[in-house]
């Protein structure tokens, strides 16, 4: 919690009298005075800056949530109103395929409810972490306000050496100067103490400007803490009221997905029985009309009579064409043939009767 209490800034008088000292310190004869002066208070805003980067930093809020937004997910795959349309031929496996899609829906359900107790300890986690930030903010605030205090007296002593230069050691430097004809040393011993007091001057405006930025962060590190602390509430708020409320509802769809599914066997069991009473009427009417049919009909169709005798006739009737076109075929070959026999007796009958030539 934020310390409410806040110790006052040390007054004038007081660093007034630090500043006092601390410009003692500063010597312009020796120049590592002025690059030492102030540097341990720089430090201190350099640690001080970098400890409260740390403190802001998200470290556990992201676990809480990455594991709401999976839960989210998880709640969102469950798909309790998918549609099926299986056929009539698949009508029982249907039932057996609907009660394993039941028992992954309701193994769904269970996983979010297992989720649940992750989120709330995560949760819980993020509220403590949120809660030690606001701790360790406090003891940064404190810091904030001890550098304040260190940066004033440290701005003061740089005025206080500069108001010193400007009206004690310049106008000494520049009266010597004059009694000693402008000697050389004399305006170089001036020259180094105007560039002395200019160095210093730009050294007291980065402090006022470190100041300026110490006195943000007082309002900035009390942002965050209340940010935090109204975080921290409403995580507690969630743990307390919303996470209960989703573990109920989880369980009422739990039940009521039970009561559905057993809704829905009941539904495709009674469409399954009748969709076969009626398939069965149907395939017992289709099979006595058509046995009455085949009951009247003959063994052999008239039709069928019929066209086996066209048939015959016409076979028949090619055979006699055939057979009468072989039988003349048949007398003319013989002809053809007496001809060919009477050709060859007359050239056979030439040949015979003429003389024979002896050749020498």
């Amino acid at each position: 919690m934020k310390n409410t209490d806040i110790t006052p800034l040390e007054n004038k008088e007081l660093v007034k009298q630090k500043a006092q000292v601390i410009a003692k310190t500063i010597d312009p004869t020796k120049p590592e005075t002025l690059t030492n002066f102030g540097v341990e208070t720089q430090r201190k805003l350099g640690y001080y800056s970098n400890e409260l980067l740390t403190r802001v930093k998200v470290k556990d809020s992201g676990d809480a949530g990455a594991a709401i937004n999976e839960l989210l997910t998880q709640i969102n795959m469950i798909k309790v109103d998918e549609a099926e349309n299986p056929t009539f031929a698949s009508r029982i496996p249907f039932i057996k395929k609907f009660v394993d899609k039941s028992k992954k829906i309701a193994s769904q359900y269970k996983s979010v409810a297992e989720n649940v107790d992750e989120v709330v300890i995560k949760l819980e986690k993020t509220r403590q972490s949120l809660l030690k930030d606001t701790t360790g903010l406090e003891v940064m605030f404190n810091q904030a306000v001890e550098y304040i205090q260190e940066v004033r007296a440290v701005m003061a002593a740089g005025k206080l050496k500069i108001e010193e230069i400007d009206q004690q050691l310049i106008p000494r430097l520049q009266a010597e100067v004059e009694t000693s004809d402008q000697d050389e040393i004399a305006v170089q011993r001036l020259s180094d103490m105007i560039a002395f007091k200019d160095r210093l001057e730009k050294k007291v405006h980065d402090f006022t400007l470190s100041h300026t930025i110490a006195t943000q962060a007082m309002p900035q590190i009390r942002m965050i803490q209340t940010t935090n602390e109204v975080l921290a509430q409403k995580i507690q708020s969630s743990v307390d009221t919303v996470i209960p409320v989703w573990r109920q509802q989880v369980a009422i769809a739990l039940g009521l997905e039970k009561q559905r599914k057993a809704l829905e066997i009941q539904k495709k069991i009674t469409d399954t029985t009748n969709q076969m009473l009626l398939k069965n009427a149907e395939l017992l009417k289709a099979n006595v009309v058509t046995a009455a049919k085949e009951n009247e009909r003959g063994i052999v169709d008239v039709e069928t009579l019929k066209k086996v005798n066209r048939d015959m006739i016409e076979t028949l009737e090619a055979v006699i064409k055939v057979s009468e076109e072989g039988s003349k075929m048949r007398a003319a070959a013989v002809t053809e043939l007496a001809t060919v026999q009477e050709e060859l007796n007359r050239k056979i009958i030439g040949t015979l009767g003429q003389p024979k030539t002896i050749e020498a």
